[in-house]
């Protein structure tokens, strides 16, 4: 089976040094105007369901619990 250009790429990818790829990737975001962002999390559907109003529990501390005040 032939080798893909993806392939090709790929075992390319694999014997660059960490710096090099650091500075791949800058140069792709600045190239093309993209970023390598981490994804954000996104509730399951029906999460806002189980909470009633959907509104987020809230968080219990002292700040907004009198029996935890000192």
């Amino acid at each position: 089976m032939a080798a893909t250009g993806v392939d090709k790429v790929f075992d390319e990818l694999g014997k660059m040094s960490v710096l090099d790829l650091v500075e791949l990737k800058k140069k792709i975001e600045d190239e093309w105007g993209i970023t390598a962002a981490a994804p954000v999390a996104v509730a399951a559907p029906g999460a806002a369901a189980a909470g009633g109003d959907g509104a987020a529990a809230e968080e219990k501390t002292a700040r907004n619990r009198p029996d935890l005040r000192g």
